[in-house]
């Protein structure tokens, strides 16, 4: 859950993009050219405790990788990193007179870094082991 303006950035890796643009990533809201769509692209920790499937806060039991060297931090493991990428069709007049903002947490102000995003694994133990060996070999896994 990223409330950056109440619990700090630290556990934040929500941003924003247009379609056809993904490799211009953004925490603010942008203002996408005509004919493309505004996308918020969160990201979820890559980095595991190996033992937690939960914390107290939710949060403490996953973290980052490093941005600069892509290594989890000492005690923790590389677990495949979760990317979900949201489309909105939004009119060109919205984006460019701010009408628009995601309203997760309203003590957020509009914040457009706050979001909240849950993953919830419902795979069979069959299809995890194939996910599970796919990546294993270093694969590019669909």
């Amino acid at each position: 859950m990223a409330k950056p303006l109440r619990r700090g950035p630290a556990n934040a890796r929500a941003t924003w993009t247009c379609s056809g643009f993904t490799d211009r990533l953004s925490d603010k809201y942008p203002i996408c050219p005509a004919g493309s769509q505004v996308q918020r692209v969160p990201d979820f920790p890559g980095c595991w405790d190996g033992k937690n499937i939960d914390s107290t806060n939710h949060r403490d039991h996953v973290a980052f990788a490093d941005t600069n060297t892509g290594a989890c931090k000492h005690g923790f493991v590389a677990i495949p990193q979760l990317r979900i990428t949201l489309s909105y069709d939004i009119p060109r007049d919205v984006q460019t007179k701010g009408q628009f903002a995601l309203d997760s947490f309203p003590e957020e102000d509009h914040n457009p870094f706050s979001d909240h995003n849950d993953f919830i694994n419902v795979n069979s133990a069959q299809t995890m082991q194939k996910i599970a060996t796919c990546i294993n070999k270093g694969k590019t896994c669909r």
